[in-house]
């Protein structure tokens, strides 16, 4: 039973947008029997699906880790989420939090309990996100490994090794702080951010790592 859910609503300036959200969250929320107790409406405007670091999209993902909500709605996964990677570590996150995810118009996306297929889908979710991060380790590990063979320094020594660089490059690709990522994983904030910048670095070697905002 859902007692306490999030509608939660996300446009970049299309405003009639917005409005077919709406109609088709409240059309979702009006054949819930029983209704929810607590709803909360939280909304991302002007805001890309791509851009983690959303108000909305944060205070969403508190209330899942901290067990205040049972389930988030949304129009679409992609109003949740415009990447692809991104959006399957949220899931899972969510699934570990055991909130349930509901996109009201797309059936087999809707990971709550009454989908037969949750289980499998999401452990094929799980199997690609532990291949994208094997692969990023691995990428990591070879720029850094060029880096060396070529007598490049990647930013001030650090004693951590690819796999911890690799997991926080990722964090911090998620939009987490470094702040946030250093409590984590139980480091210095000044260590985290060698760590990233070193894994930057080291993937830039091979012309695959993303610029960071």
């Amino acid at each position: 039973m859902l007692k306490r859910v999030v509608l939660y609503y996300r446009v970049s300036t299309d405003k009639q947008d917005l409005h077919i959200q709406h109609e088709a969250l409240q059309g979702w929320l009006a054949k819930r029997d029983p209704p929810p107790n607590k709803v909360y409406t939280i909304k991302d405007e002007g805001y890309s699906g791509l851009n983690m670091r959303r108000p909305g999209y944060r205070q969403v993902m508190q209330l899942a880790m901290n067990r205040k909500i049972d389930a988030i709605v949304v129009y679409r996964l992609d109003r949740f989420s415009r990447s692809a990677s991104n959006a399957i570590r949220t899931l899972l996150d969510l699934d570990e939090f055991d909130v349930a995810f509901i996109s009201v118009t797309q059936p087999i996306m809707s990971l709550d309990h009454e989908n037969p297929f949750r289980r499998t889908i999401l452990a094929a979710f799980a199997e690609i996100a532990q291949i994208e991060r094997d692969t990023i380790v691995a990428r990591v590990r070879a720029g850094l490994q060029a880096a060396r063979n070529r007598g490049v320094r990647l930013g001030r020594p650090i004693k951590v090794d690819a796999d911890a660089a690799a997991h926080a490059y990722r964090l911090r690709c998620e939009g987490k702080t470094y702040q946030q990522i250093a409590d984590e994983l139980r480091l210095s904030k000044g260590t985290i951010y060698s760590m990233v910048k070193a894994a930057r670095d080291a993937l830039a070697v091979s012309n695959h790592a993303p610029k960071d905002t």
